[in-house]
């Protein structure tokens, strides 16, 4: 992306990052580098302005002589977005770290979504997905909208709420920790989402169960590209495959709207390896002055420090340290032990209770057991009955039809 378009280089983004993280540094600009705002620590080495919060930076070097004696630490460059140069300028050394993979799809290859899926995937995978489409439609009011130019504010507020409760019931159910709902960074996502939404540089895509939101990606935009930078879906609906149902309708809206790239981001997940069309590298790199013995010995520690990082990582010792991090902060609840079983009938000698999920919010929990179950039936919501087995403790059963099931909770 050229910095000009980046939404990362604009003051909207830039100065609420500062006003979240670095409000008393001073934000600097250097002529041998364009493209990239840095601020200074405290061992008098310089981090690209935003850090790792972006979504990838790119920049251009050249001979102005202001790098003499700094050591400048730019986190997640896009590799294969830099101008291709020859040489560097004289003094000028690079160290390049490899940190995350990245997955994106050339949209241009394709002449729509129909001819993507045909390109990318088996015949076997397409009716799954048609299948999973279908069915959450057919069991759900389910339709989407896009928020890219122009978003109410209330409203704007009401999707944050639920979008941090999915991450967190999302994150929850893995029991592991999430830097982006840490109060720091998602305050700050908050606040700079808005304004840079009504520049048409971020975007919220949100798939509605009626006018509940069940799955949400908050994206960044340049001219012909939108960056996949946060997404949730609610796991209640998983048997439905959610997730992938989301990434198609997002990816239809970049279709119809001309995109050239989705770009699925950093960090791997099996679901962006089978949609993407190119993987590439997110890279750290340092830039300082050869000439000068601390600059490189500066450069040498924070390099050894990056690469033992992703060493680690490859290790999966990241994974551990975030199971670890939310066993720290929450109680580990042991996962409940259920029996579900068909009944070829109804005992209309059981003493129930008829219950409405949406109605009754003591009963959440029974949520992904009765949307399971309507994946099966194939009826609307609506259509189903859930009945509380008054007689027997934690004994729930569902019906539709000629489709009768017990769900049993067992301590």
């Amino acid at each position: 992306m050229e910095s000009k378009n980046s939404p990362f280089t604009t003051n909207y983004f830039q100065n609420i990052w500062k006003k979240h993280f670095i409000s008393n540094k001073k934000i600097e600009r250097f002529k041998f580098i364009d493209g990239i705002r840095f601020y200074k620590n405290k061992f008098s080495v310089f981090f690209n302005v935003g850090k790792n919060l972006t979504k990838g930076t790119n920049y251009d070097l050249n001979n102005h002589t202001d790098y003499k004696n700094k050591t400048l630490v730019i986190y997640d460059v896009l590799p294969h977005l830099i101008k291709k140069t020859n040489t560097l300028p004289k003094h000028i050394g690079v160290l390049k770290s490899k940190q995350y993979p990245g997955f994106l799809i050339h949209l241009e290859q394709f002449k729509n979504i129909e001819d993507y899926l045909l390109n990318t995937f088996s015949k076997n995978t397409r009716m799954k997905m048609r299948k999973f489409t279908n069915r959450l439609s057919a069991c759900f009011e389910i339709s989407t909208k896009m928020f890219y130019g122009n978003i109410d504010k209330h409203e704007y507020d009401k999707i944050f709420e639920y979008f941090l409760v999915l991450l967190q019931k999302r994150y929850s159910d893995k029991q592991v920790s999430y830097n982006n709902m840490q109060s720091s960074e998602w305050s700050f996502y908050k606040e700079v989402a808005y304004p840079l939404i009504l520049e048409k540089k971020a975007s919220l895509f949100v798939v509605y169960d009626n006018d509940t939101p069940i799955a949400i990606t908050y994206n960044y935009h340049t001219k012909d590209t939108l960056i996949d930078a946060i997404t949730v879906f609610d796991i209640d609906y998983s048997k439905f495959n959610l997730g992938y149902i989301n990434n198609l309708k997002l990816l239809n809206w970049c279709f119809d709207n001309k995109l050239k790239v989705l770009d699925f981001s950093k960090g791997y997940f099996d679901y962006k390896k089978r949609m993407c069309t190119l993987e590439y590298d997110f890279e750290y790199h340092i830039i300082y002055d050869k000439s000068s013995l601390l600059s490189r010995l500066k450069a040498i520690s924070y390099y050894n420090f990056f690469e033992f990082k992703t060493y680690l990582r490859n290790k999966n010792f990241n994974t551990k340290f975030h199971k670890f991090t939310y066993r720290l902060k929450n109680k580990s609840k042991l996962k409940e032990k259920i029996e579900v079983k068909n009944l070829e009938k109804l005992d209309t000698s059981l003493n129930l209770s008829l219950i409405d999920i949406r109605k009754n919010t003591n009963y959440n929990f029974l949520k992904s057991h009765v949307y399971a179950f309507l994946y099966l039936a194939v009826k609307p919501y609506e259509d189903i009955e859930l009945y509380k087995v008054n007689n027997a403790d934690n004994i729930y059963i569902l019906t539709s039809d000629s489709l009768i099931q017990e769900i049993k909770f067992i301590d």
